[in-house]
C-alpha cells in the first residue's frame, strides 16, 4: 500500500488528537488527586505518546515522548508546531494548536476540542457549569436565569474572595445554597502566594493573586499567574494588600483556567458595551453566549491559538451562539495581534451555514454600536 500525503496528515491528526485526549484524563486524575506515575498513565495518554514517538522515529529526531513531565513542560510552553517534530510543524493545519495552559496548567479549550473531536467534553468545566445549573435549579423560577448570571459573574470578577463578604453577597441575592458549591470549588490561600509576614496581594488587573517572584525589579509586588492576564499586562500590578490570609480563600486551578482567565474580555466587552449604551448581560439565557441580549446579540470569546482548529470546531457545533439574531465571535486582542491573518484564516476556516461576524475584543463595540 502505497502511503499518500493525505494518509500521513490524517496519522499526523490521529496522534494529536490521542495526546490531547491523553492530557485531559491526566488532568482529571491530578485534579482527583492521583500522583502522575509514569508506569501508570491513562491509556489514552500511552497511546498518544506512542504514536508521538512514531513520528519522531520516521522523523529521525529525538524522542520527546519520552518523559510525560518534559512532554507535558514543552506542552504549556510552545504550540505543538514548536516541539521539533516535522509532521507537526507548518504546514500541517493545526500547528499552532497548544495543549496545555501556562499558568495555571490545564488543557486548554483547543485541547478540549481535539479531545472531543468538537463535541462538549466531560472535564471539570462541564462538572462545574452543571453543579452551577443545579444551584440555579433551586431558587425561585422567576429569578433563574439572572441567578446564574450573577454567580458566574460574580467568580469571574472576584477569583479571591473573603468567605464573609461573599456570603453576605449570596444572601442578599437569594443564594445562600450556592455557599457550599463555592466553597468545594476553592482552596485556602495557598502559602506560595503568602510573603513572609502572611499578608498577600491581590493582581489590579484580573483580582487573582500575585505569587512572590525572584525578580523583584520587574515584579516588586509579586507575579500574577492567570495567562490571559500577563499577556494583557506583562508587569503585574497589586490592587490591594490583605495582611491575612485568615478568612480568604482562591478558586482551583480548573476554574481559574476555564472561567477567570477568558471572562477577563468578556467583562472588558459586557462592560465597554454597558457604557455605549448596549444593554447586555454576562452569560445570557443560561450561557448561550458570553455576553449579549435576549435573542438579540450574542458575543462568544474564543481564544484559540489556531485559527483554523477554531473556524472548524466552530463549523462542527456553534453552540448557544446560533439562537441570536446578531453573532459575534471575539478574540482577544493580543492572541490576534501576535498571529498576522489570523481573522482572515479563521474566517476561510470556517464552513458553518450560519453567519457569524469574527473580529478582535477590541472592534467588537464599535462593530456593534455601529
Amino acid at each position: 500500500m502505497v502511503t499518500t500525503q493525505a494518509d500521513s496528515e490524517d496519522t499526523v491528526e490521529v496522534a494529536l488528537r490521542m495526546l490531547s485526549r491523553g492530557f485531559v484524563d491526566l488532568h482529571l486524575g491530578v485534579r482527583s488527586g492521583e500522583i502522575v506515575d509514569p508506569f501508570q498513565l491513562p491509556e489514552s495518554m500511552g497511546t498518544g505518546m506512542q504514536m508521538l514517538s512514531r513520528l519522531c522515529l520516521t522523523s529521525a529526531v529525538g524522542d520527546i515522548a519520552d518523559s510525560i513531565h518534559c512532554l507535558s513542560d514543552m506542552a504549556r510552553r510552545l504550540p505543538v508546531g514548536g516541539w521539533g517534530v516535522p509532521a507537526l510543524a507548518a504546514p500541517f493545519r493545526f500547528a499552532e494548536v497548544k495543549l496545555l495552559s501556562p499558568e495555571p496548567v490545564a488543557p486548554t479549550e483547543e485541547c478540549r476540542a481535539l479531545a472531543a473531536k468538537g463535541q462538549p467534553d466531560d472535564a471539570f468545566e462541564d462538572i462545574h457549569h452543571r453543579q452551577l445549573r443545579e444551584i440555579v435549579q433551586r431558587v425561585r423560577t422567576e429569578q433563574r436565569l439572572q441567578i446564574y448570571s450573577i454567580l458566574r459573574e460574580r467568580i469571574v470578577r472576584k477569583p479571591v474572595y473573603e468567605r464573609r463578604e461573599l456570603s453576605d453577597f449570596l444572601e442578599e441575592n437569594g443564594v445562600v445554597v450556592a455557599d457550599e458549591v463555592l466553597r468545594r470549588w476553592s482552596t485556602e490561600i495557598p502559602l506560595g502566594a503568602m510573603r513572609r509576614d502572611g499578608s498577600f496581594n491581590i493582581c489590579g488587573n484580573c483580582g487573582g493573586l500575585l505569587y512572590p517572584h525572584r525578580d523583584t525589579t520587574a515584579f516588586p509586588e509579586g507575579r500574577c499567574r492567570i495567562g490571559p492576564c500577563l499577556e494583557e499586562l506583562p508587569s503585574s500590578r497589586a490592587g490591594a494588600t490583605i495582611e491575612s490570609a485568615s478568612g480568604w480563600r482562591v478558586y482551583a486551578d480548573d476554574i481559574l483556567a476555564y472561567w477567570v482567565g477568558p471572562g477577563l474580555s468578556e467583562i472588558q466587552l459586557h462592560d465597554e458595551l454597558r457604557e455605549a449604551g448596549v444593554d447586555v448581560v454576562l452569560y445570557p439565557r443560561d450561557d448561550a453566549a458570553d455576553v449579549g441580549r435576549s435573542h438579540e446579540l450574542g458575543i462568544d470569546v474564543k481564544s484559540y491559538s489556531c485559527p483554523r482548529l477554531l473556524g472548524e470546531t466552530l463549523s462542527e457545533r456553534l453552540g448557544g451562539l446560533a439562537t441570536f439574531n446578531r453573532r459575534y465571535v471575539a478574540v482577544p486582542d493580543a492572541m490576534v495581534n501576535r498571529r498576522p491573518h489570523y481573522l482572515e484564516d479563521l474566517r476561510l476556516a470556517y464552513r458553518g451555514s450560519t453567519s457569524v461576524v469574527f473580529a478582535k475584543v477590541g472592534d467588537v463595540v464599535g462593530l456593534v454600536v455601529g
